[in-house]
C-alpha cells in the first residue's frame, strides 16, 4: 500500500530521526543517538527495540538534560527473551508468558519513577534496579 494512501509520507532516515514526534522509536540501528544529534530531536520520549541505540553512554545525560526520556533499549525489547525463557526453558503456556511479558510495564513505570524520584538518567537506575534483581536472585551461599 502506497504511503500517501495511509496519510504518510516518505522522508529519509535521518530526517525520520529528528521529525517532530511525541515518541521516537528507534529500530533495526545501533548507535543512532549520538551527542550531535541529541540536539535535532524533537520528541518527548524515545524506546525502540533497536540494540545499543546510544553511540556512547553520556548521550544518556545529554538525553535526560534536554528533558527527552529515554526506556533503554534492554528494557523496551525484553519480551522476546522473556517469553521464549518461559516457554522454551520452562515450559509455560503461552498465557502464563505473557503474563511475565506484560510485567515489563510495571518494569518501565519503576524505572521511571525511580528515575524521576533521585533525578537520574533512566539508564542509570535501570543498571541499578537490575543490579538489585541479580543480587536477590543470588543464591546464598
Amino acid at each position: 500500500m502506497p504511503a500517501g494512501e495511509l496519510g504518510a509520507t516518505w522522508t529519509s532516515p535521518r530526517e525520520a530521526l529528528t521529525a517532530e514526534a511525541d515518541i521516537l522509536v528507534p529500530a533495526a540501528l545501533g548507535g543512532i543517538l549520538t551527542a550531535d544529534v541529541v540536539p535535532e530531536l524533537r520528541c518527548a520520549a524515545i524506546a525502540g527495540p533497536a540494540n545499543n541505540q546510544l553511540a556512547a553512554e553520556p548521550v544518556a545525560d545529554l538525553l535526560h538534560e534536554r528533558g527527552i526520556v529515554w526506556v533503554p533499549d534492554y528494557v523496551v525489547s525484553a519480551g522476546g527473551v522473556i517469553n521464549a525463557l518461559a516457554v522454551e526453558l520452562r515450559h509455560e503456556t503461552p498465557e502464563e508468558a505473557r503474563v511475565h511479558v506484560e510485567a515489563i510495564e510495571r518494569t518501565v513505570t519503576e524505572l521511571l519513577h525511580e528515575a524521576g524520584r533521585r533525578n537520574v538518567t533512566p539508564a542509570r537506575a535501570a543498571k541499578e534496579l537490575a543490579r538489585r534483581r541479580l543480587e536477590a536472585a543470588r543464591p546464598v551461599t
